[in-house]
């Protein structure tokens, strides 16, 4: 590595450092408002860190990642299941029927900066960095696709049993980290077939985005009702046959080709 290298490494490291400490593990009051503050600085923190590791997955041979292709439509079509899955999060019922309703509208746009802000990092950390090292730990596996697609779904899943920490129940902990499995798999899958981490962060911005809203405190109600259920069992087959499909279509011709 060059000394140019170590130097941005360095700086950067210690920005993301400093953002995280100042803005998240501190609590710093930048707003009066409490939960617009935990927003804004929970954006700060993460975007901080963020920059890092855009650097680090550049430095460690995930550059193609950062930039979009020519074939970027064709991209684009393969992964509407993904999108389809994401959208569905967004409780459309409970606002139709009124189980569902605003109680902090006026902060939607610090919300989504903050919801987008956990997507970046975590996808430019499990779907960028990690999958560069793990793609490199078994670049010489007969099914290294599959392998590669299980442990960074298992990792990033088990990353959210750090949620017991911050007063999460045992059951919804346990939930989150099955559903994140899936959503895991599902990302790692796009990453492979089609190199490009700003996908990524879109779908699994937009799914946080409506899986969010009642949590963060944005909506009040019940937005886990019937009809939420039936569209997200429909989309979440439909997406799983398409990914599994591709998945075993890239194993092969990676069998094929080894």
């Amino acid at each position: 590595m060059k000394k140019i290298h170590i130097v941005i490494s360095i700086l950067l490291f210690v920005l993301g450092a400093l953002c995280y400490i100042f803005f998240e593990a501190l609590h710093t009051q930048v707003l009066q408002d409490e939960l617009a503050n935990k927003f804004l600085c929970g954006f700060i923190s993460r975007f901080g860190l963020s920059i890092l590791f855009v650097w680090l997955l550049y430095l460690f041979g995930g550059r193609d990642f950062l930039f979009f292709n020519k074939r970027f439509f064709l991209s684009l079509a393969w992964s509407l299941p993904c999108f389809m899955v994401a959208l569905v999060n967004f409780p459309y019922s409970g606002f139709i029927t009124g189980a569902v309703g605003f109680i902090r509208a006026d902060l939607i746009g610090l919300y989504i900066l903050y919801v987008f802000g956990i997507s970046l990092m975590e996808e430019l950390v499990f779907r960028g960095v990690l999958l560069v090292l793990i793609k490199d730990i078994f670049k010489y596996h007969k099914h290294a696709p599959i392998l590669i697609v299980a442990v960074s779904a298992l990792i990033f899943s088990l990353f959210h049993l750090t949620n017991l920490f911050r007063g999460g129940g045992i059951g919804d902990v346990l939930l989150q980290c099955l559903y994140t499995f899936l959503i895991g798999a599902m990302l790692s899958t796009l990453m492979l077939k089609l190199n490009n981490i700003w996908l990524c962060v879109l779908i699994h911005g937009i799914f946080n985005f409506g899986g969010m809203l009642v949590q963060e405190g944005i909506v009040s109600g019940n937005n886990w009702d019937v009809v939420f259920w039936v569209l997200t069992i429909v989309s979440g087959v439909l997406c799983a046959g398409h990914v599994i499909y591709s998945l075993l279509k890239l194993d092969k011709n990676y069998v094929s080709n080894s």
